[in-house]
């Protein structure tokens, strides 16, 4: 029977992959989360920048526009907030995704040393089967070499 002796290395390298392929997929949602709200941010911004524009061209009072002016600069500070955020996301993302190739590496390499070494193990079995069947069939023949001396004998 085949026994890898490198087997729970392998087996926690495996989960250290899945795990750290979890986190991946967690911050990749995130970060297309915030990426959609940047964008609906930016989405609702021109169309303030738009009616505005639009109200403009009829008489608007002073203190609608202020409103309009300040609701419109609150939306930009939240893009800008967004946008460090993606930027923040984005740099753990790439930090995530090299440990995850680095560990995914860690793991094929055991993962191919498992192959190699089961391959030895399966031609020394072969090796060790074409032995016993030549010792037999040397028995056999000793055996059948010396019944025929006796026979010729008697």
């Amino acid at each position: 029977m085949f026994n890898f002796n490198l087997q729970p290395v392998l087996d926690y390298r495996k989960q250290l992959e899945e795990k750290l392929m979890l986190e991946f997929a967690e911050i990749k949602r995130l970060f297309n989360c915030e990426k959609e709200t940047l964008k609906k941010l930016k989405k609702e911004r021109a169309g303030l920048i738009f009616q505005l524009r639009k109200m403009g061209e009829n008489r608007l009072s002073a203190a609608d526009a202020s409103n309009y002016l300040s609701y419109i600069t609150r939306i930009k500070d939240d893009e800008n907030h967004r946008e460090k955020i993606i930027c923040k996301i984005e740099k753990e993302l790439k930090e995530k995704r090299s440990e995850l190739v680095d560990a995914s590496k860690k793991k094929r390499i055991l993962e191919i040393l498992k192959e190699k070494k089961l391959k030895e193990y399966r031609l020394s079995l072969i090796s060790r089967e074409q032995k016993e069947l030549d010792e037999s069939w040397l028995l056999r023949f000793d055996r059948s070499v010396k019944n025929e001396e006796v026979n010729n004998c008697l």
